[in-house]
Order: C-alpha cells, then structure tokens, then sequence
C-alpha cells in the first residue's frame, strides 16, 4: 500500500483500486499512530475505515465478513441484504467465496443479526 491517501477512506481506497482487503491492518496501524485523528481530525476508527458501526462489528467480529461488507458497498446494498440474497454472491464474490458467504450468513443468524426465516428463503 502506498503511503499517500487519495481516497478518504479504506472502503473507498479500495473501490478505487487504490488498496486491497489485506491492507486494512496498515489503516487500523494508521489510525492508532495517530491516536484517532488521522489526517488532523478525531473520527472513530470505523469512521475512518469507512463502515457502519454494524459493519465494523461484523468485521471485527468475523474477519471473512470484510470482502462481502466492501460487496455491499460497491452495489450500495445492506451487507445483510447481499448475504442473504443467495442469488447475488456473484455480485460480492467469485464462486469459490460462496461457502464463506454462507459461513458468516450463518454466523449472523446464529447471533441473531438475521432472522432465521429470513435467511432461510432468500
């Protein structure tokens, strides 16, 4: 990753083809180094990476989720909506990421995140 920032944020710098996914450990470093004001200004870290509060927990909570959470984004869809959308993997992801889809999928509906129903008729 380069050291200069073009785009505001790690979602944007990565829809701009300007970092990849493992970059984010190099934009967390970033933000603690400037002990939450990167670029001169107090922002939460979520802020800074360019997620949701919900997003940023799903990352958090489940690292494979990162690659559906930058999907979302890219089509403009709730990353819930796009994992429950079975139909819409190819959007998020090349095929062999369907059983990673399906693992967080889960993994939503098991913390309660996604109704059961709801999950089980997309």
């Amino acid at each position: 990753m380069s050291d200069t920032i073009t785009s505001g944020t790690f979602v944007d710098a990565v829809l701009a083809g300007e970092a990849l996914l493992e970059d984010i450990d190099d934009w967390v470093d970033r933000w603690h180094d400037a002990d939450g004001q990167p670029q001169g200004q107090s922002m939460t870290l979520s802020s800074y990476l360019g997620m949701t509060k919900s997003e940023y927990a799903l990352w958090v909570e489940q690292d494979d989720a990162l690659r559906f959470v930058i999907a979302a984004h890219r089509y403009q869809t709730p990353v819930t909506d796009l994992l429950i959308s079975r139909n819409d993997y190819a959007l998020a992801a090349r095929a062999q990421d369907a059983a990673a889809a399906e693992k967080v999928l889960q993994w939503l509906v098991t913390t309660g995140r996604i109704d059961p129903e709801q999950a089980s008729h997309a």
